[in-house]
Protein backbone atom coordinates (compact mmCIF):
# COMPACT_ATOMS: atom_id res chain seq x y z
CA UNK A 1 0.00 0.00 0.00
CA UNK A 2 2.72 2.66 1.25
CA UNK A 3 4.46 1.79 -2.32
CA UNK A 4 1.02 2.23 -4.40
CA UNK A 5 0.80 5.90 -2.83
CA UNK A 6 5.15 6.34 -3.34
CA UNK A 7 4.02 5.91 -7.12
CA UNK A 8 1.30 7.41 -7.05
CA UNK A 9 2.91 10.98 -5.45
CA UNK A 10 6.03 10.46 -7.27
CA UNK A 11 4.54 10.14 -11.06
CA UNK A 12 1.71 13.17 -10.05
CA UNK A 13 4.80 15.28 -9.02
CA UNK A 14 7.08 14.33 -12.15
CA UNK A 15 3.55 14.90 -14.33
CA UNK A 16 2.98 18.79 -12.77
CA UNK A 17 6.61 19.96 -13.33
CA UNK A 18 7.40 18.70 -16.45
CA UNK A 19 6.27 20.14 -19.89
CA UNK A 20 4.15 17.47 -21.55
CA UNK A 21 5.46 15.81 -24.73
CA UNK A 22 3.73 17.27 -27.70
CA UNK A 23 4.25 19.16 -30.80
CA UNK A 24 4.05 22.22 -28.36
CA UNK A 25 6.33 20.88 -25.76
CA UNK A 26 8.96 18.70 -26.81
CA UNK A 27 11.32 19.07 -24.24
CA UNK A 28 9.17 17.21 -21.93
CA UNK A 29 11.41 14.10 -20.82
CA UNK A 30 9.64 10.86 -20.19
CA UNK A 31 12.83 9.60 -18.89
CA UNK A 32 12.47 11.29 -15.76
CA UNK A 33 9.48 9.22 -14.80
CA UNK A 34 10.96 6.27 -15.83
CA UNK A 35 14.18 6.63 -13.76
CA UNK A 36 12.03 7.91 -10.73
CA UNK A 37 9.62 4.64 -10.79
CA UNK A 38 12.47 2.03 -11.23
CA UNK A 39 13.84 4.08 -7.80
CA UNK A 40 10.40 3.37 -6.11
CA UNK A 41 9.67 -0.80 -7.53
CA UNK A 42 6.21 -2.16 -6.83
CA UNK A 43 5.82 -5.23 -4.97
CA UNK A 44 1.88 -6.30 -4.23
CA UNK A 45 0.74 -9.39 -3.80
CA UNK A 46 -3.40 -10.12 -5.11
CA UNK A 47 -5.29 -13.03 -5.37
CA UNK A 48 -2.21 -15.34 -4.83
CA UNK A 49 -0.06 -14.62 -7.74
CA UNK A 50 2.89 -12.00 -7.61
CA UNK A 51 3.56 -8.91 -8.44
CA UNK A 52 7.64 -8.23 -7.64
CA UNK A 53 9.96 -5.94 -9.20
CA UNK A 54 7.79 -4.61 -11.60
CA UNK A 55 7.88 -1.25 -12.88
CA UNK A 56 5.37 0.62 -14.98
CA UNK A 57 6.45 2.29 -17.60
CA UNK A 58 4.52 5.66 -18.93
CA UNK A 59 6.45 5.72 -22.19
CA UNK A 60 4.52 8.47 -23.93
CA UNK A 61 1.86 10.78 -23.07
CA UNK A 62 0.58 13.15 -26.46
CA UNK A 63 -2.25 15.60 -26.88
CA UNK A 64 -3.24 14.71 -30.54
CA UNK A 65 -5.79 17.70 -30.40
CA UNK A 66 -9.62 18.69 -30.66
CA UNK A 67 -11.49 16.05 -32.24
CA UNK A 68 -15.28 17.31 -31.89
CA UNK A 69 -16.55 20.83 -30.39
CA UNK A 70 -14.14 21.37 -27.35
CA UNK A 71 -13.25 17.92 -26.96
CA UNK A 72 -9.21 16.54 -27.12
CA UNK A 73 -7.74 13.60 -27.97
CA UNK A 74 -4.78 12.39 -25.93
CA UNK A 75 -3.04 8.95 -25.85
CA UNK A 76 -0.69 7.46 -22.86
CA UNK A 77 1.34 4.25 -23.52
CA UNK A 78 2.27 2.63 -20.66
CA UNK A 79 5.31 -0.53 -20.71
CA UNK A 80 3.80 -3.49 -18.39
CA UNK A 81 6.52 -5.99 -18.78
CA UNK A 82 9.78 -7.31 -21.23
CA UNK A 83 8.14 -8.53 -24.15
CA UNK A 84 8.01 -6.72 -27.78
CA UNK A 85 4.25 -6.46 -27.11
CA UNK A 86 4.01 -5.64 -23.43
CA UNK A 87 2.28 -2.47 -23.79
CA UNK A 88 -1.03 -1.03 -22.95
CA UNK A 89 -2.73 2.44 -24.34
CA UNK A 90 -4.89 4.75 -22.98
CA UNK A 91 -7.10 6.77 -25.18
CA UNK A 92 -8.47 10.23 -22.83
CA UNK A 93 -11.07 12.12 -24.54
CA UNK A 94 -12.17 15.13 -22.25
CA UNK A 95 -13.23 18.67 -22.59
CA UNK A 96 -10.72 21.16 -22.33
CA UNK A 97 -10.47 24.98 -20.88
CA UNK A 98 -7.56 25.11 -23.21
CA UNK A 99 -4.77 22.46 -23.77
CA UNK A 100 -3.94 20.27 -21.04
CA UNK A 101 -6.22 21.79 -19.01
CA UNK A 102 -9.82 20.41 -17.69
CA UNK A 103 -12.24 20.83 -15.21
CA UNK A 104 -13.49 17.66 -15.05
CA UNK A 105 -12.26 15.17 -11.88
CA UNK A 106 -14.96 12.20 -13.17
CA UNK A 107 -12.72 9.49 -15.08
CA UNK A 108 -14.69 6.92 -16.90
CA UNK A 109 -13.13 3.89 -18.74
CA UNK A 110 -14.03 1.47 -20.87
CA UNK A 111 -12.60 -1.92 -20.99
CA UNK A 112 -13.06 -3.12 -24.58
CA UNK A 113 -14.45 -6.40 -25.84
CA UNK A 114 -12.26 -8.99 -26.86
CA UNK A 115 -10.27 -8.60 -30.18
CA UNK A 116 -11.89 -4.56 -29.97
CA UNK A 117 -10.08 -1.77 -29.91
CA UNK A 118 -10.70 2.26 -29.00
CA UNK A 119 -11.64 3.22 -31.88
CA UNK A 120 -15.16 1.21 -31.87
CA UNK A 121 -15.50 2.78 -28.73
CA UNK A 122 -14.74 6.30 -29.52
CA UNK A 123 -18.25 7.70 -30.10
CA UNK A 124 -19.08 6.37 -27.10
CA UNK A 125 -16.52 7.83 -25.53
CA UNK A 126 -16.91 11.38 -26.80
CA UNK A 127 -20.38 11.36 -25.94
CA UNK A 128 -19.22 10.67 -22.38
CA UNK A 129 -16.48 13.73 -22.41
CA UNK A 130 -19.34 15.88 -23.74
CA UNK A 131 -21.72 15.06 -20.47
CA UNK A 132 -18.16 16.08 -18.27
CA UNK A 133 -16.07 12.84 -17.88
CA UNK A 134 -12.81 12.27 -18.45
CA UNK A 135 -12.68 9.06 -20.57
CA UNK A 136 -10.10 6.56 -21.32
CA UNK A 137 -10.45 3.55 -23.32
CA UNK A 138 -7.93 1.01 -22.13
CA UNK A 139 -6.11 -1.28 -24.99
CA UNK A 140 -5.12 -4.29 -23.75
CA UNK A 141 -1.57 -5.74 -25.28
CA UNK A 142 -3.08 -7.91 -27.76
CA UNK A 143 -3.84 -4.51 -30.09
CA UNK A 144 0.38 -4.45 -30.53
CA UNK A 145 0.15 -7.68 -32.40
CA UNK A 146 0.54 -7.70 -35.80
CA UNK A 147 -1.63 -9.64 -38.50
CA UNK A 148 2.28 -11.10 -39.98
CA UNK A 149 2.42 -12.24 -36.70
CA UNK A 150 3.22 -16.14 -36.81
CA UNK A 151 4.35 -17.06 -32.73
CA UNK A 152 2.11 -16.66 -29.90
CA UNK A 153 4.55 -18.35 -27.20
CA UNK A 154 4.34 -14.93 -25.43
CA UNK A 155 0.68 -14.91 -24.98
CA UNK A 156 1.28 -18.09 -22.87
CA UNK A 157 2.12 -15.80 -20.12
CA UNK A 158 -1.02 -13.18 -20.90
CA UNK A 159 -3.57 -14.87 -18.54
CA UNK A 160 -6.42 -13.13 -16.44
CA UNK A 161 -3.94 -12.09 -13.74
CA UNK A 162 -1.63 -10.09 -16.13
CA UNK A 163 -4.69 -8.81 -17.30
CA UNK A 164 -5.97 -7.81 -13.80
CA UNK A 165 -2.44 -5.93 -12.90
CA UNK A 166 -2.52 -4.17 -16.13
CA UNK A 167 -6.13 -3.16 -15.42
CA UNK A 168 -4.40 -1.65 -12.04
CA UNK A 169 -1.92 0.04 -13.57
CA UNK A 170 -4.48 1.72 -16.40
CA UNK A 171 -6.79 3.30 -13.34
CA UNK A 172 -3.60 4.35 -11.14
CA UNK A 173 -2.43 6.02 -14.27
CA UNK A 174 -5.78 7.29 -15.33
CA UNK A 175 -6.46 9.23 -12.03
CA UNK A 176 -2.97 10.98 -12.19
CA UNK A 177 -3.11 12.21 -15.60
CA UNK A 178 -7.08 13.69 -14.61
CA UNK A 179 -5.33 15.53 -11.87
CA UNK A 180 -2.71 16.50 -14.36
CA UNK A 181 -5.32 18.41 -16.26
CA UNK A 182 -7.39 19.43 -13.75
CA UNK A 183 -4.53 20.66 -11.33
CA UNK A 184 -6.37 18.76 -8.41
CA UNK A 185 -5.41 15.97 -6.28
CA UNK A 186 -5.38 12.22 -7.74
CA UNK A 187 -7.72 11.81 -4.42
CA UNK A 188 -10.72 13.47 -5.33
CA UNK A 189 -10.77 11.65 -8.87
CA UNK A 190 -13.17 9.19 -8.66
CA UNK A 191 -13.69 6.19 -11.61
CA UNK A 192 -16.34 4.76 -12.82
CA UNK A 193 -15.72 1.52 -15.36
CA UNK A 194 -17.51 0.33 -18.28
CA UNK A 195 -16.46 -3.19 -19.20
CA UNK A 196 -17.96 -4.60 -22.44
CA UNK A 197 -17.82 -8.44 -23.46
CA UNK A 198 -14.40 -9.73 -22.20
CA UNK A 199 -13.74 -6.14 -20.95
CA UNK A 200 -16.79 -7.04 -18.66
CA UNK A 201 -15.37 -10.01 -17.57
CA UNK A 202 -11.77 -8.50 -16.59
CA UNK A 203 -13.87 -5.55 -14.64
CA UNK A 204 -15.76 -7.84 -12.56
CA UNK A 205 -12.89 -9.50 -11.94
CA UNK A 206 -11.32 -7.15 -10.87
CA UNK A 207 -13.63 -5.46 -8.63
CA UNK A 208 -13.77 -8.32 -6.61
CA UNK A 209 -9.93 -8.74 -6.19
CA UNK A 210 -7.37 -7.04 -4.05
CA UNK A 211 -6.38 -4.37 -6.22
CA UNK A 212 -9.83 -2.86 -6.24
CA UNK A 213 -8.80 -2.70 -2.20
CA UNK A 214 -6.25 -0.16 -3.07
CA UNK A 215 -7.73 3.29 -2.78
CA UNK A 216 -5.35 5.21 -5.48
CA UNK A 217 -7.04 2.32 -8.21
CA UNK A 218 -10.53 1.39 -6.48
CA UNK A 219 -13.04 1.26 -9.46
CA UNK A 220 -16.25 3.57 -7.86
CA UNK A 221 -18.93 2.03 -9.93
CA UNK A 222 -19.26 -0.36 -12.17
CA UNK A 223 -20.81 -1.35 -15.35
CA UNK A 224 -20.16 -4.45 -16.98
CA UNK A 225 -21.92 -4.95 -20.11
CA UNK A 226 -23.23 -8.16 -21.75
CA UNK A 227 -21.40 -10.78 -19.76
CA UNK A 228 -22.27 -14.80 -18.43
CA UNK A 229 -20.20 -14.87 -14.86
CA UNK A 230 -22.80 -17.69 -14.00
CA UNK A 231 -25.89 -19.67 -15.62
CA UNK A 232 -29.08 -19.84 -13.79
CA UNK A 233 -28.24 -23.31 -12.88
CA UNK A 234 -31.97 -24.12 -14.78
CA UNK A 235 -29.87 -24.04 -18.22
CA UNK A 236 -27.86 -27.39 -17.42
CA UNK A 237 -27.13 -27.88 -21.47
CA UNK A 238 -25.48 -23.96 -21.52
CA UNK A 239 -23.78 -25.07 -18.49
CA UNK A 240 -22.48 -28.24 -19.84
CA UNK A 241 -21.70 -26.84 -23.29
CA UNK A 242 -19.31 -24.09 -21.70
CA UNK A 243 -17.74 -27.49 -19.62
CA UNK A 244 -16.69 -28.84 -22.82
CA UNK A 245 -15.79 -25.57 -24.23
CA UNK A 246 -13.07 -25.36 -21.48
CA UNK A 247 -11.89 -28.62 -21.99
CA UNK A 248 -11.19 -28.19 -25.70
CA UNK A 249 -9.50 -24.68 -25.35
CA UNK A 250 -7.70 -26.45 -22.18
CA UNK A 251 -6.23 -29.08 -24.65
CA UNK A 252 -5.42 -26.27 -27.29
CA UNK A 253 -3.42 -24.35 -24.81
CA UNK A 254 -1.48 -27.74 -23.31
CA UNK A 255 -0.82 -28.44 -27.21
CA UNK A 256 0.75 -24.83 -27.65
CA UNK A 257 -1.93 -22.83 -29.53
CA UNK A 258 -1.99 -19.75 -27.25
CA UNK A 259 -3.84 -17.75 -29.71
CA UNK A 260 -7.55 -17.48 -30.78
CA UNK A 261 -7.90 -16.26 -34.61
CA UNK A 262 -11.71 -15.98 -34.92
CA UNK A 263 -11.52 -11.81 -35.45
CA UNK A 264 -8.89 -12.61 -38.09
CA UNK A 265 -11.26 -15.00 -39.69
CA UNK A 266 -13.89 -11.95 -39.31
CA UNK A 267 -11.48 -9.64 -40.53
CA UNK A 268 -11.06 -11.40 -43.79
CA UNK A 269 -14.53 -11.97 -43.87
CA UNK A 270 -15.05 -8.13 -43.51
CA UNK A 271 -12.20 -7.43 -46.06
CA UNK A 272 -13.96 -9.23 -48.88
CA UNK A 273 -17.35 -8.17 -48.12
CA UNK A 274 -15.57 -4.71 -48.36
CA UNK A 275 -13.88 -5.12 -51.39
CA UNK A 276 -16.19 -7.10 -53.73
CA UNK A 277 -19.20 -7.35 -52.22
CA UNK A 278 -21.12 -9.12 -55.20
CA UNK A 279 -18.50 -11.42 -55.50
CA UNK A 280 -19.32 -15.38 -54.87
CA UNK A 281 -17.78 -16.46 -51.43
CA UNK A 282 -14.85 -18.64 -51.58
CA UNK A 283 -16.31 -19.69 -48.24
CA UNK A 284 -19.42 -20.56 -48.87
CA UNK A 285 -20.39 -20.84 -52.37
CA UNK A 286 -24.00 -19.60 -53.13
CA UNK A 287 -24.14 -16.70 -51.11
CA UNK A 288 -21.94 -13.58 -52.07
CA UNK A 289 -18.91 -11.84 -49.56
CA UNK A 290 -21.44 -9.43 -48.16
CA UNK A 291 -24.30 -12.12 -47.61
CA UNK A 292 -21.58 -14.32 -45.80
CA UNK A 293 -20.41 -11.18 -43.93
CA UNK A 294 -24.05 -10.61 -42.73
CA UNK A 295 -24.63 -14.15 -41.92
CA UNK A 296 -21.24 -14.36 -39.20
CA UNK A 297 -22.93 -10.94 -38.01
CA UNK A 298 -26.64 -12.00 -37.60
CA UNK A 299 -26.39 -15.55 -36.84
CA UNK A 300 -22.95 -16.12 -35.45
CA UNK A 301 -24.15 -18.99 -33.11
CA UNK A 302 -24.25 -21.01 -36.24
CA UNK A 303 -20.29 -20.40 -36.25
CA UNK A 304 -19.70 -21.41 -32.87
CA UNK A 305 -19.06 -25.25 -31.31
CA UNK A 306 -21.05 -24.36 -28.00
CA UNK A 307 -22.82 -21.20 -28.38
CA UNK A 308 -23.19 -18.85 -25.66
CA UNK A 309 -27.21 -18.48 -25.89
CA UNK A 310 -29.37 -19.93 -28.51
CA UNK A 311 -29.78 -17.21 -30.46
CA UNK A 312 -26.19 -15.25 -30.09
CA UNK A 313 -25.31 -13.08 -32.44
CA UNK A 314 -23.18 -9.76 -32.95
CA UNK A 315 -25.67 -7.73 -34.91
CA UNK A 316 -29.26 -8.49 -35.80
CA UNK A 317 -30.32 -9.11 -39.53
CA UNK A 318 -30.80 -11.27 -42.31
CA UNK A 319 -29.33 -11.73 -45.50
CA UNK A 320 -30.15 -8.59 -46.97
CA UNK A 321 -28.40 -6.40 -44.74
CA UNK A 322 -28.08 -5.62 -40.92
CA UNK A 323 -31.45 -3.98 -39.36
CA UNK A 324 -29.67 -1.35 -36.91
CA UNK A 325 -25.88 -0.94 -37.90
CA UNK A 326 -24.52 0.96 -41.03
CA UNK A 327 -22.74 -2.07 -42.31
CA UNK A 328 -20.57 0.12 -44.91
CA UNK A 329 -19.47 1.89 -41.51
CA UNK A 330 -18.87 -1.28 -39.49
CA UNK A 331 -17.18 -2.45 -42.35
CA UNK A 332 -14.63 0.26 -42.27
CA UNK A 333 -14.36 0.35 -38.52
CA UNK A 334 -13.87 -3.48 -38.69
CA UNK A 335 -10.62 -2.97 -40.87
CA UNK A 336 -9.21 0.39 -39.86
CA UNK A 337 -8.12 -0.13 -36.27
CA UNK A 338 -11.31 -1.18 -34.75
CA UNK A 339 -10.39 -4.73 -34.49
CA UNK A 340 -7.09 -6.88 -33.99
CA UNK A 341 -6.52 -10.07 -35.35
CA UNK A 342 -5.62 -12.29 -32.49
CA UNK A 343 -6.65 -12.58 -28.82
CA UNK A 344 -5.05 -14.77 -25.72
CA UNK A 345 -7.12 -18.50 -25.60
CA UNK A 346 -6.70 -17.83 -21.76
CA UNK A 347 -9.13 -15.10 -21.32
CA UNK A 348 -11.79 -17.37 -23.37
CA UNK A 349 -10.60 -20.22 -21.18
CA UNK A 350 -11.06 -18.49 -18.08
CA UNK A 351 -14.30 -17.55 -19.44
CA UNK A 352 -15.60 -20.90 -20.28
CA UNK A 353 -14.74 -22.37 -16.54
CA UNK A 354 -16.45 -19.45 -15.13
CA UNK A 355 -19.72 -20.35 -16.98
CA UNK A 356 -18.81 -24.10 -17.27
CA UNK A 357 -18.80 -23.96 -13.05
CA UNK A 358 -15.49 -25.79 -13.68
CA UNK A 359 -13.70 -26.16 -10.03
CA UNK A 360 -11.33 -23.48 -8.88
CA UNK A 361 -13.30 -20.84 -12.01
CA UNK A 362 -15.47 -18.23 -9.61
CA UNK A 363 -15.36 -14.69 -8.74
CA UNK A 364 -16.58 -14.31 -5.33
CA UNK A 365 -19.29 -12.15 -5.38
CA UNK A 366 -19.41 -11.10 -1.91
CA UNK A 367 -16.41 -8.82 -2.86
CA UNK A 368 -18.65 -7.05 -5.00
CA UNK A 369 -19.16 -3.98 -2.99
CA UNK A 370 -19.65 -1.22 -5.63
CA UNK A 371 -22.35 0.38 -7.28
CA UNK A 372 -23.48 -2.46 -10.55
CA UNK A 373 -25.52 -1.47 -13.36
CA UNK A 374 -25.54 -4.69 -15.35
CA UNK A 375 -26.41 -3.74 -18.95
CA UNK A 376 -27.59 -7.00 -21.00
CA UNK A 377 -27.75 -6.74 -24.77
CA UNK A 378 -30.62 -8.34 -26.50
CA UNK A 379 -29.07 -10.42 -28.46
CA UNK A 380 -26.00 -11.16 -27.07
CA UNK A 381 -26.33 -12.35 -23.27
CA UNK A 382 -28.96 -10.29 -22.52
CA UNK A 383 -31.01 -11.68 -19.09
CA UNK A 384 -28.96 -14.69 -18.95
CA UNK A 385 -26.18 -12.19 -17.83
CA UNK A 386 -27.88 -10.59 -15.14
CA UNK A 387 -28.73 -13.89 -13.44
CA UNK A 388 -25.51 -13.82 -11.44
CA UNK A 389 -25.43 -10.01 -10.36
CA UNK A 390 -29.29 -10.14 -9.34
CA UNK A 391 -28.96 -13.18 -7.46
CA UNK A 392 -25.62 -13.65 -6.14
CA UNK A 393 -24.01 -10.22 -5.92
CA UNK A 394 -27.30 -8.89 -4.24
CA UNK A 395 -26.86 -11.10 -1.12
CA UNK A 396 -24.18 -8.75 -0.07
CA UNK A 397 -24.71 -5.57 -1.99
CA UNK A 398 -28.47 -3.92 -2.27
CA UNK A 399 -26.81 -1.64 -5.31
CA UNK A 400 -27.48 -3.37 -8.13
CA UNK A 401 -29.47 -2.59 -11.09
CA UNK A 402 -30.20 -4.44 -14.37
CA UNK A 403 -31.10 -2.86 -18.08
CA UNK A 404 -31.96 -5.07 -20.96
CA UNK A 405 -31.43 -3.56 -24.33
CA UNK A 406 -33.77 -4.98 -26.97
CA UNK A 407 -32.31 -7.70 -29.62
CA UNK A 408 -30.01 -5.58 -31.38
CA UNK A 409 -27.29 -7.93 -30.82
CA UNK A 410 -23.61 -8.59 -28.92
CA UNK A 411 -22.06 -5.85 -30.14
CA UNK A 412 -24.87 -2.47 -30.61
CA UNK A 413 -23.08 -1.24 -27.44
CA UNK A 414 -21.16 1.36 -29.90
CA UNK A 415 -22.18 1.49 -33.46
CA UNK A 416 -25.58 1.14 -33.62
CA UNK A 417 -27.90 3.54 -34.93
CA UNK A 418 -29.41 4.12 -31.31
CA UNK A 419 -26.76 3.11 -29.40
CA UNK A 420 -26.75 7.03 -28.24
CA UNK A 421 -30.06 5.97 -26.92
CA UNK A 422 -28.35 3.31 -25.00
CA UNK A 423 -25.50 5.81 -23.72
CA UNK A 424 -28.09 8.16 -22.03
CA UNK A 425 -29.93 5.52 -19.91
CA UNK A 426 -26.46 5.10 -18.95
CA UNK A 427 -25.78 8.10 -17.92
CA UNK A 428 -29.43 8.39 -16.13
CA UNK A 429 -27.50 5.95 -13.72
CA UNK A 430 -24.80 7.93 -13.17
CA UNK A 431 -26.10 10.86 -12.60
CA UNK A 432 -28.54 8.80 -10.18
CA UNK A 433 -25.50 7.36 -8.52
CA UNK A 434 -23.33 10.91 -7.61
Amino acid sequence: MNKLVEFTAALLVLLLISQPVSAVNPEYRIEDINSRLDDLGISYKPSGFVVSEFHPSVTEINRIGIVRDDVAEYKISINVGPGEYDSITLTNYVKEKSPWNTRSNKNLIILPGQALTEVFYSDMAIYYAQKGCCVYVLDRRETNVPVTETDFSFMADWTIDECLKDTYYGVGVSRIHTALLNHKSAEIVEVTAIGHSHGALILTAYEASEYDDLSSCRVDKIIPVDIIIRYDPQYSELIENQAQEFGAISESIEGGTYNENNMAIMMQMAYLASTNPEGISPVQPGLTNRQLFRLMASQTYMFKTYPYTPDYHYWSGDLNGLYYVDEDRLLYVTLNGGAVPYTPKSLDQYMAGLMGNVEGYEIDSSRIDSPVLYVGLGGGFGEYGSWWYENEVVKTNDEITSIIWNDQGHGSIALDYNSPELWAEINKWLENNQ
